[in-house]
């Protein structure tokens, strides 16, 4: 009885399932890509958003984005490192010779440090922005975090 999945027919369905399966990989990388690079339609910044929370949801569009101007103009943050950078940064630490207990332990908090710095300064903005509301506009920010709702 002949094989009725004979070497090269085996061979094209390997392929064929290899391109699909590579087809989608790729869609479900730009899928992610997209979601990560999209505009923010008058959100905050995730960072922001994940910081502040239930705050950041309840605010005006025009307020958050007031509260992101003000956080891009500020200077006293620093330059902004990005994860490989901090990730070389640790790698470094850990394979220098002679090895330096000082640099590692550097390398391992000065993220969590530069998040705290952001997080302090985006919470004094906030309350600067809240500070500037009318009695009316505040109530209505109360309401919104009562009712954690998303009704602007």
């Amino acid at each position: 009885m002949a094989d009725p999945f004979p070497p090269s027919r085996r061979l094209r369905v390997m392929q064929i399932a290899l391109a699909l399966s590579l087809a989608l990989n790729l869609a479900v990388a730009g899928l992610a890509a997209g979601i990560a690079v999209r505009g923010h339609e008058g959100r905050p910044p995730r960072d922001f958003s994940m910081s502040l929370g239930p705050v950041a949801r309840a605010l005006m569009p025009e307020d958050r984005a007031a509260i992101r101007d003000a956080l891009q103009d500020r200077r006293d943050l620093g330059p902004r490192t990005n994860r490989r950078e901090d990730l070389r940064t640790l790698i470094a630490a850990i394979a220098a010779e002679p090895y330096d207990p000082t640099a590692l332990r550097n390398a391992l908090t000065a993220p969590a440090e530069r998040a705290a710095q952001v997080q302090a300064v985006a919470a004094a903005v906030l309350a600067d922005r809240i500070d500037g509301m009318t009695p009316d506009a505040r109530a209505a920010l109360a309401d919104r975090l009562i009712r954690g709702k998303d009704d602007r």
